[in-house]
């Protein structure tokens, strides 16, 4: 299973000339996703033009050769938003993006990453459990977004599910006699037996790559699971009104949940700014930009509070740890978004990074840091 936000931060470090970032919006559904390979296959026309202006044909051959191995084949039906391509002499990344971006091309030393990591860093990744009394299902999803249903076709997932691929399908409940159906508590400790197999295959899963579940299905089917779940504290909330639970498309599943899931997010906002206004005016506090990415680069961030869609344009100058705003340190240099090279510099050395919406601020400074120790 792909770490998105992960991958895109193995790729921050990368310098080559040349560093190819392709961006090619896509389609989830068919007949639509159809023409993708259309559009495709004219950005990489687009590329080759464009490459072919600074370097010889035999160089732009080889490296287009390498992007077509690994796009060439691409299932369209697995197509989310973007097709995000990431290409180097060396090597080629394809990777799928759960939100829409501008059709583009840029050719630099380096790939254009920092807005992305920082859309994933504002969204809740997360599972949804569905359980009915005929069927386990497990959707990943982002936000408002489904980036996965898990299935027969996770080939590399599936040999190690305990209890085969996803949907888990309760095989006894037609194997019961009329006898034992009539049993009430019979029938209850059959149900419980099948929502454990759905939770061990779920651990599974959680085990590979951790994100809090929600927990969707009727009230009975939802109470039963959490009482037999191994990691009951994994689940964030359960929501008890969605329909069509067994045969539904997951888009169907994830709008369902949007509102409760609204609801915590909105919680979590809330904690954050009560704990940034408990911590404000101590002398751990830092609210002074230039002084937040020297703390950063030195090592001593306990939390960086970072208003959501905050930007500020400058110069990063790296060896003498300094923000400027009036010059480049170096000539030829474009301004860059300087609260990304901070948040980059808290993440590297350990500090938690808390995005939250303006109005959660009550008038704060955009970006705090609260520190490991006062300076």
């Amino acid at each position: 299973m792909l770490d998105l936000k992960q991958t895109l931060q193995s790729l921050q470090p990368i310098r080559a000339t040349p560093a190819v970032s392709i961006f090619v919006p896509t389609h989830r559904t068919f007949p639509d996703n159809q023409q993708d390979h259309i559009a495709l296959k004219n950005q990489l026309k687009q590329l080759e033009e464009q490459l072919s202006k600074s370097y010889d044909k035999v160089f732009v051959a080889q490296l287009l050769k390498q992007i077509h191995q690994k796009t060439d084949d691409l299932n369209p039906n697995y197509h989310l938003d973007t097709l995000a391509i990431f290409a180097t002499p060396d090597q080629v990344e394809v990777i799928r993006l759960p939100f829409k971006t501008q059709t583009r091309i840029i050719i630099d030393s380096q790939f254009v990453l920092r807005d992305f990591i920082r859309e994933l860093s504002y969204a809740l990744d997360y599972y949804i459990v569905v359980v009915t009394r005929e069927k386990g299902r497990l959707i990943q999803a982002s936000n408002s977004t489904v980036i996965h249903e898990f299935s027969e076709l996770d080939q590399d997932l599936n040999p190690l599910l305990p209890h085969g691929a996803f949907p888990v399908k309760n095989e006894t409940l037609y194997s019961l006699t009329a006898t034992e159906r009539s049993a009430a508590a019979q029938e209850d400790r059959y149900l419980k037996e099948f929502l454990n197999r759905v939770d061990k295959n779920v651990q599974v899963v959680h085990a590979q790559k951790p994100l809090p579940i929600v927990l969707v299905g009727d009230r009975r089917n939802i109470s039963f699971y959490e009482s037999i779940c191994d990691q009951p504290n994994q689940i964030i909330f359960c929501v008890d009104n969605v329909t069509q639970l067994e045969d539904s498309e997951p888009r169907h599943i994830v709008e369902s949940i949007q509102n409760a899931l609204s609801d915590y997010q909105i919680k979590i906002h809330q904690n954050n700014a009560h704990q940034l206004d408990q911590i404000y005016g101590s002398d751990r506090v830092i609210t002074d930009l230039q002084n937040i990415y020297q703390a950063a680069l030195q090592g001593n961030v306990d939390t960086l509070y970072v208003q959501q869609g905050y930007r500020v344009n400058g110069f990063v100058n790296i060896e003498q740890q300094r923000i400027e705003f009036s010059a480049a340190p170096e000539e030829d240099t474009s301004p860059v978004d300087v609260i990304n090279h901070v948040i980059d510099a808290a993440q590297t050395h350990g500090g938690h990074i808390v995005f939250l919406p303006e109005a959660y601020l009550n008038g704060k400074t955009p970006i705090t840091l609260l520190s490991r120790y006062a300076l």
